[in-house]
C-alpha cells in the first residue's frame, strides 16, 4: 500500500509533467466544459479472478497457490510476521540489518556468494526484505529450474547463516545511509514529518543512529530469526506454471523440517498517541527552495469512511486538476508541484499529507495558499464535475491493480496477513462508487482540521517573504546526525588536564612562531596532491586560500577539469566552470572541522592557548612510531587528537573521526618537511591515512602569508 514516502515521490514526477498539468489545470480554472468531461464511460467489466487454492501444511504454514501457465515461470513470496514492530528493546535497526543479511549472509551450507552464483546460473532470483510488520522472502525461477531453486529459497527462509563478514558489511551500509540521510530534502521532510505525526519513538518513525548500529550483533539476528521465523506465522504465496497438487507435495517436503515450538510471539501494531499540532522549521542552507509539508493523523484502510476520504483527498490534492495543484501551480505560479492526500495504513492509522516546494521569497504565500484550500474544502460541497472526475479516476485505474496474476496473489496474501476479507478491494471499489458530495463534505469536516496540522518548512528562513511565526509559534528542529560514541576511552577534561592542554598548545604555538602567528590573517599555498579514489589514484594540482578564521577555497585542477570547493562561514559550495551548487551539510561540517587542522593546525595554535576551542591533555601517546603528547580538542559534538613532539612542541599530526560513505572512520594526518615562511613554521608535506591506507599525499611548492586574496574565489 502507499506510504507518505511513496506518495511524495510524485513531486519528482510532477516536475516532468508541468506543461500537461498546466494546460489541464487552466481548463479547470476557467470553468469551461472540456470534451474529456463530456465522455460517458460504460460500466467496467467485472475482473475475472484466478482460482486460488488455500492450503495449510502440517507444520502450520499457510499456502496460497495459483496456477498460471501463460509463461514457463514460477514466482513465490513468503510473508512472516515480525518487522520493526518486533525489534527487541535496545536493538533499534535490527530489522533493517536482518533484511539485508538474511539474503547476503548465506543459507544452510552455502555462502552468500555461492547462493549468488547458483541463482545467476539458473536465471533465478531470491530477495529478502523487512518492513514495519513483516519480513518477506520472494523470488522467481523458470519452471525447468524451479526444483533447484526451491531448496535455496527454503534455506534462506528457514536456515539463514548470517555470516559475520556480511553482518559487518550490512552495518557498513547502514552507517553509510546514516551519513547521507540529510543530503536529500525529500528524505528529511518525510522522516521528520513521520516523527511529528507518530512520535519519534514510534516504530513507524524511529530513527537509527550510529550507536544503534554498533550494538547490533550476529547473535541478535539469529535470535530474531529463531523467535519470529516460524511456519505458523508464515504465509507462502506461489503462482505460475505448476500443478497445485504437485506443488503442495514439493512444499510439504521442502519445509518438513521447519517446525514451531511453543506459542507464537505476539506482534501487534503500535499504539499511536494523539497528535500535537505544531509549526516546525529546519534550517538547510544547501537548498535553493523551501520544502513545505503539512498533515495530521488519518485513518486505517478498512475504516468505513475511507472511500469518501479518498475522493476528498483526490479532489483536494491528488492530481493535476486538484485544488491545491491548480491554485498553487497554475493560478499563482508558486511551484512546479503541489498536492497531497490521505495515505492509509493496514494495521494503524495513516496520515494526511500536503506538500509543495517554492522559492524562499514565496514561502509564506505558498503555505497560506495551501492552508486556504484545506480550509475551503470543509466549507462547501465539491462540484459534481470534481466528484465524477475523482471517482472515474479511481474506477478507471482499478483494473490495473489486477492486470497480472502476481499483483492479485500478492494482494490476497497481504489481505490474509492483516486479516482483511479476500474481497476487500471489491468492497472498496463499491464504496468509491457510492460516495456523494455530501459524504465528501462530511468527512472533510470530521477528519480534516487546518488548526490541528503539523507543519514543517525546510529551507533558509532569512529569505522568506514573511517570518514563519506569522503562522504560529515555531519550533526549530535539530537534524544534526549524532556522532558515534568513541570506541576508546577519552581522557577526562579535568581542570588540571585543561590547564596542561593549553600549555602544550602554547608551547606548540611558540615553536611555530608566536609573534607571526598572532598577526596571520590569510595564507595561500600551491602544490600537488596524489589522492586515492574509488576510480583509482588521481594526481591533482591545488591552490588553497585560507582566510582566518572560517573561509577556505580549494582550487583544484583535476582530470575532469577545474573545480573550486569553497567554505565561507556556514556556507559551502563547489564550482565547476560557470556552474555552482551547494555542498551537502555533512561536507560543510567536515570542512569546518578541517579548518582547525589545515597548515599544521595553524588556526588551532592561534586560538587554542586562549581556551577556544576547548583543549585538554590526554597523556603520553605514540604517533606514527614516535612518542608524543596527546592533546584532545573539542569542536562541536566531536573530539579530535593533536599529537605534539614532547621536546619541541612541533605538531606531528592529528587523528579525527570523519563521516564517510562507509560511516565513521579514523582519519590520521601526519605533517613533515617544516619550512619557515614569514616567520611561521609551516609543514610542506602531509600524508592522510584511513585504516592504515594512504588516501592522500600532499606536497606544497609555495606558501604565502598575508599576501591578500581574490574575493572572487568566494563568490558563487
Amino acid at each position: 500500500m502507499k506510504t507518505p514516502r511513496i506518495a511524495l515521490s510524485l513531486v519528482a514526477l510532477l516536475a516532468f509533467l508541468v506543461p500537461a498539468a498546466a494546460s489541464f489545470g487552466q481548463g479547470a480554472k476557467a470553468g469551461k466544459p472540456r470534451a474529456i468531461d463530456t465522455i460517458k464511460y460504460p460500466k467496467l467489466h467485472e475482473i475475472k479472478m484466478p482460482a486460488v487454492v488455500r492450503e495449510t501444511l502440517p507444520n502450520g504454514m499457510k499456502l496460497l497457490l495459483v496456477e498460471d501457465h501463460d509463461l514457463p515461470q514460477i514466482s513465490f513470496r513468503a510473508t512472516v510476521r515480525g518487522g520493526r514492530l518486533a525489534e527487541p528493546a535496545g536493538r533499534r535497526g535490527l530489522a533493517e540489518l536482518f533484511g539485508e543479511v538474511q539474503r547476503t549472509g548465506g543459507a544452510g551450507t552455502m555462502t552468500g556468494d555461492q547462493v549468488d552464483q547458483l541463482l545467476d546460473s539458473l536465471g533465478a532470483e531470491v530477495e529478502t526484505n523487512v518492513g514495519e510488520a513483516a519480513g518477506t522472502v520472494e523470488g522467481k525461477a523458470l519452471t525447468e529450474t524451479f526444483d533447484k531453486v526451491l531448496p535455496v529459497f527454503a534455506e534462506i527462509l528457514t536456515k539463514p547463516a548470517f555470516a559475520q563478514d556480511k553482518v559487518d558489511l550490512g552495518k557498513t551500509h547502514m552507517r553509510s545511509n546514516i551519513s547521507r540521510r540529510n543530503d536529500q530534502v525529500m528524505g528529511i521532510a518525510v522522516r521528520e514529518f513521520r516523527k511529528l505525526i507518530y512520535g519519534a519513538a514510534s516504530p513507524y518513525a524511529r530513527q537509527v543512529e550510529y550507536d544503534d548500529v554498533e550494538r547490533l550483533t550476529r547473535e541478535d539476528l539469529a535470535a530474531f530469526h529463531k523467535t519470529h521465523y516460524r511456519p505458523d506465522t508464515t504465509i507462502l504465496a506461489m503462482w505460475g506454471d505448476f500443478a497445485v497438487a504437485d506443488m503442495k507435495a514439493k512444499l510439504d517436503a521442502a519445509f518438513a523440517g521447519f517446525v514451531a515450538s511453543g506459542p507464537a510471539p505476539a506482534v501487534i501494531a503500535a499504539s499511536v498517541p494523539a497528535q500535537t499540532p505544531s509549526l516546525n522549521y529546519i534550517e538547510k542552507k544547501d537548498v535553493e527552495q523551501t520544502f513545505i509539508l503539512a498533515g495530521q493523523l488519518g485513518l486505517r484502510l478498512d475504516d468505513p469512511d475511507y472511500p469518501a476520504i479518498w475522493v476528498m483527498s483526490d479532489i483536494l490534492g491528488g492530481g493535476f486538476a486538484s485544488r491545491i495543484f491548480v491554485k498553487v501551480r497554475t493560478e499563482k505560479g508558486l511551484a512546479y508541484a503541489a498536492g497531497g492526500g490521505m495515505s492509509p495504513a493496514m494495521d494503524h492509522v495513516g496520515a494526511f499529507y500536503f506538500f509543495t516546494s517554492t522559492k524562499p521569497s514565496t514561502t509564506a504565500e505558498a503555505l497560506a495558499t495551501m492552508l486556504g484550500e484545506i480550509k475551503k474544502i470543509r466549507e462547501a460541497p465539491v462540484t459534481d464535475t470534481e466528484l465524477q472526475r475523482s471517482k472515474d479516476g479511481y474506477l478507471n485505474s482499478y483494473a490495473f491493480e489486477y492486470d497480472s496474476t502476481g499483483k492479485i496473489v500478492n494482494r490476497l496474501a497481504t489481505y490474509e496477513f492483516y486479516g482483511y476479507p479476500a474481497d476487500f478491494n471489491v468492497k472498496l471499489r463499491d464504496g468509491i462508487e457510492k460516495v456523494s458530495r455530501d459524504d465528501v463534505l462530511r468527512v472533510a469536516r470530521k477528519y480534516l482540521n487546518p488548526d490541528a496540522l503539523s507543519i514543517l518548512a525546510i529551507g533558509r528562513k532569512e529569505q522568506f517573504d514573511r517570518p514563519l511565526d506569522t503562522f504560529g509559534k515555531v519550533a526549530t528542529l535539530d537534524i544534526t546526525i549524532p556522532e558515534p560514541k568513541p570506541k576508546e576511552a577519552v581522557a577526562e577534561a579535568t581542570p588540571e588536564a585543561i590547564a596542561k592542554g593549553r600549555a602544550l598548545l602554547a608551547k606548540a604555538a611558540g615553536h611555530v612562531g608566536a609573534a607571526a602567528l598572532a598577526g596571520v590573517k590569510d595564507i595561500t599555498s600551491e602544490g600537488t596532491a596524489t589522492v586515492s579514489t574509488p576510480m583509482g589514484q588521481m594526481d591533482l594540482k591545488a591552490k588553497v586560500t585560507f582566510v582566518l578564521p572560517d573561509r577556505s577555497a580549494n582550487e583544484m585542477t583535476t582530470p575532469m577539469g577545474a573545480m573550486v570547493q569553497v567554505l565561507d562561514g556556514d556556507r559551502g559550495f563547489v564550482k565547476m566552470g560557470p556552474k555552482s551548487q551547494p555542498l551537502p551539510e555533512r561536507a560543510v561540517a567536515e570542512m569546518k572541522r578541517a579548518l582547525y587542522t589545515d597548515f599544521g593546525c595553524l588556526r588551532l595554535l592561534k586560538e587554542g592557548p586562549s581556551g577556544t576551542p576547548k583543549a585538554w591533555a590526554g597523556g603520553d601517546a605514540e604517533f606514527e612510531g614516535r612518542k608524543a603528547d596527546d592533546v584532545l580538542i573539542g569542536v562541536g559534538d566531536g573530539v579530535f587528537h593533536v599529537y605534539l613532539a614532547p621536546d619541541t612542541g612541533e605538531v606531528l599530526g592529528t587523528r579525527r573521526s570523519a563521516q564517510t560513505e562507509e560511516g565513521a572512520v579514523d582519519v590520521v594526518t601526519a605533517y613533515s618537511n617544516y619550512q619557515i615562511v614569514s616567520g611561521l613554521r609551516i609543514p610542506f608535506a602531509s600524508v592522510q591515512k584511513v585504516k592504515g591506507e594512504v588516501k592522500s599525499d600532499v606536497k606544497l611548492t609555495a606558501v604565502k602569508v598575508n599576501a591578500g586574496f581574490a574575493e572572487a574565489v568566494f563568490k558563487e
